[in-house]
Parts: structure tokens; sequence; C-alpha cells
């Protein structure tokens, strides 16, 4: 079974201090962005370069798409890292919950706005994904 922790201290051990510094630096909850890296990427160089592509087009360790998010370089894990950072705490004022703002960064703000105002079901994707990473780090 994969497991999060060793792959961050593993092949995602030179993202560690980014992650951890934007973490820092945007008053992430420790490991939070960590485990969505991972959850993202899994820390593989053939997703982290950009070689594999997810199908909706999101690229890189963060999985960024550059459609919604221009002026960011998916590709430079720094620049992608502090990025993600920055996003996901605008979610989370946003929305209120980091459950909630975890569930926009899987699945849009769009979409989540609809589903909150119970105009569209949640997929079992973006429920499973925040409840994994909020499991994962206690927070469930």
């Amino acid at each position: 079974m994969e497991n999060w922790v060793d792959d961050l201290n593993g092949r995602g051990a030179k993202y560690k201090p980014l992650l951890e510094a934007a973490e820092k630096r945007y008053g992430i909850p420790s490991g939070m962005l960590a485990r969505l890296a991972w959850q993202e990427s899994r820390f593989r160089e053939d997703i982290v370069s950009g070689r594999t592509v997810s199908s909706a087009g999101a690229m890189g360790i963060m999985q960024i798409m550059t459609r919604w998010h221009p002026g960011v370089d998916p590709l430079n894990p720094a620049e992608a890292i502090d990025y993600a950072g920055q996003f996901l705490v605008r979610l989370y004022k946003k929305f209120g919950t980091w459950e909630l703002a975890l569930k926009a960064y899987n699945w849009g703000e769009g979409n989540l706005a609809k589903w909150l105002r119970g105009e569209k079901p949640e997929p079992l994707e973006t429920r499973l994904y925040s409840a994994q990473i909020l499991g994962d780090l206690g927070m469930a």
C-alpha cells in the first residue's frame, strides 16, 4: 500500500522544504500541502516534469490547469507549490473550512458553489479526495 509520508521522505524529499515553507508562509496546517501534492502527483517524476498530463490537462506536482490558472508555471515545482499554497488559502477564506477548500481545489470553485446551493451532486472522487487528505492528517 502506498504511504504518503514514505513517498514524501523518499522521491518527494527534494520538494519537502518547499512544501513546508509554503505551509508556514500561508498558515496552512502542517502536512496539508504536502499531502495534497502527494494526492495530485504521488511525487512521480513523469507527472512533476509534465511528461504525463492528466486527461483534464492538469500538470505538474500540484496538477495545475493553466486554462484556469494562467501566469503560473505548473512545471516549476517551486512556483507551483507556492501558487498552490496561496490558492488553497484563498479557497479556505472563501469557503470557511479546509474540507471545502480541498473540495474546491479538486473540483473547482464553481462546481463546489453549485453543490453547496444544492444545484449539483458531489462526485465520489471529490468526497474521497477531501476525506482521504483530512483523514491522513488526523483532521477528519
